[in-house]
């Protein structure tokens, strides 16, 4: 028995190795994350139009859990959803879908946005990402699409001018004429009447001389 017991012992741990090596543990690769945030601005008067960006994935890069982002008026949305379990660099292109919106100019540039995955000193993925401005070489700051809102200027409305003053109606003159006065009289001439005085004169001596 001490035998069996002794042989048992010594095989026990041979097999647990045999095991351990013809059946090795799932071991889970090392991923990384990242999201690319789009920033849309509206110069000129506010306005909250819906601006749509969409992203296409190059050579064959992980695609991002959205295929378009939407902002409103002006502000910032992300990808989200990229996934990487490779280094390497994934490039993805980035433009602005030009909409319809009146008196809206519409920023046409187009990004590249490249996501490069590192291997870490620990063995995980890092990421860094950058945007190069279509035809240009350096690094932009940020994917930013900037949009100009200018409405047309409210009419002025015209001030009408000062009526002139009516002019006075002329007064009509109610009074009626006096009439001329009637004459009592008609003018007479004084040598008629001189002579017609004579003549009653001359008359009343003759008279007189031959009643006498």
């Amino acid at each position: 028995m001490s035998f069996g017991k002794t042989t048992l012992r010594r095989w026990l741990p041979a097999a647990a190795l045999a095991l351990a090596l013809l059946c090795p543990l799932p071991v889970f690769a090392a991923q990384a994350g990242a999201e690319i945030p789009v920033t849309v601005r509206t110069d000129g008067a506010a306005c909250d139009t819906v601006y749509t960006v969409k992203i296409t994935p190059l050579d064959k890069a992980p695609a991002p859990a959205q295929t378009s982002v939407q902002v409103k008026g002006g502000g910032t949305a992300y990808f989200t959803g990229l996934t990487f379990d490779a280094p390497g660099d994934y490039r993805y292109k980035l433009a602005q879908v030009k909409g319809c919106a009146a008196d809206t100019t519409y920023d046409g540039r187009t990004y590249t946005v490249t996501v490069r995955v590192m291997t870490a000193a620990d063995g995980s993925l890092d990421t860094e990402l950058w945007a190069v401005h279509s035809g240009r070489t350096a690094k932009a700051a940020g994917v930013v699409f900037t949009n100009r809102y200018d409405p047309p200027a409210p009419a002025a409305t015209a001030t009408p001018a000062p009526s002139a003053a009516p002019m006075p109606r002329p007064i009509k003159n109610t009074a009626r004429p006096v009439g001329a006065l009637p004459r009592t009289v008609d003018a007479f001439p004084l040598e008629a009447l001189a002579a017609l005085l004579c003549a009653g004169v001359v008359g009343f001596g003759t008279a007189w001389n031959k009643r006498r």
